[in-house]
């Protein structure tokens, strides 16, 4: 990918000294936010718990990891005893295979209110469509719409996509819809020379990594070791650093408190223009990350 890719303008947020993103419509965004897996309740609990702890202020909880383990998560924010405006919470709706304008925007409407309740929450900093619509336009913008609406009555503070490719962007385009502050992808170092980043931005739509170390698979990469070598960090740190560095914003999770205390450090160093240009060229096992 480009080195000359327009970066995120940045401010640093007080409560963790996370830096933040400005989003489409002035909503301020943590870079790095934590994701619950699917795991069972207790251990969604246990996770969000740490990762609050070690210095997470941003809680993305999506509706496929379950009724139970959003509940769970819920219960570690209100346990936290953090304050309200010290963190940004989103959740997700999920039905993909609804079909046509009209039944994409009630089943939609029917899954936003359910996030509402799950996370115990009157307004969320963030809604979020998982995946959009397999039929048509015509049916993503019943999505839409929905998420539109609730927008309107200032329940979220910002609405977006995941999984979303730049035709299904345009679908909401061209109707002079909503843009979405956010389009979330998967995306880790290996993945170079995705356009994806640029398109994004060219339409005001930040872009947030999942599955930023590859399932895993880049926690040991030689490169990402090699280079985190010389700056005193790990190849993990390496990996989240370059995605940060190509003005991309970064949702990951782990079980262990150090682990997530050490996902947090990342301000601290720069790669070089040369270190950003091996990353992405590089193709580490590109037939298994991309998997």
């Amino acid at each position: 990918m480009a080195l000359f890719l327009r970066s995120l303008a940045l401010s640093f947020a007080a409560a963790a000294d996370i830096p933040t993103v400005k989003l489409n419509n002035g909503v301020e965004m943590p870079v790095l936010a934590f994701a619950a897996e699917v795991w069972d309740p207790t251990t969604c609990k246990t996770a969000t718990a740490k990762a609050l702890d070690a210095g997470f202020r941003f809680v993305w909880s999506s509706t496929l990891v379950g009724d139970d383990c959003q509940k769970a998560q819920q219960e570690a924010i209100k346990e936290s005893q953090l304050q309200r405006n010290e963190l940004f919470i989103a959740g997700t709706v999920n039905d993909p295979k609804c079909s046509g304008f009209e039944d994409c925007y009630a089943q939609t409407k029917v899954g936003a209110e359910k996030q509402f309740t799950l996370l115990a929450e009157k307004q969320l900093e963030m809604l979020m469509l998982d995946y959009p619509a397999d039929a048509n336009c015509d049916s993503i913008r019943g999505q839409w719409r929905a998420l539109e609406e609730v927008y309107a009555a200032k329940r979220v503070r910002s609405i977006a996509v995941s999984n979303f490719n730049l035709q299904q962007l345009h679908c909401l385009k061209a109707t002079n819809s909503t843009t979405p502050a956010v389009n979330q992808m998967r995306f880790a170092v290996g993945h170079g020379k995705d356009p994806v980043v640029q398109e994004d931005h060219d339409l005001g739509v930040a872009v947030q990594a999942y599955s930023p170390l590859a399932k895993g698979k880049l926690a040991k990469d030689p490169l990402c070791s090699k280079i985190g070598e010389a700056h005193g960090k790990s190849a993990v740190q390496v990996a989240l650093k370059w995605i940060l560095q190509l003005g991309v914003a970064i949702a990951t999770q782990s079980t262990s408190l150090d682990h997530l205390k050490s996902d947090l450090q990342l301000f601290d160093f720069e790669l070089s223009d040369a270190e950003m240009k091996q990353l992405n060229d590089y193709s580490p096992q590109i037939s298994t990350l991309m998997v």
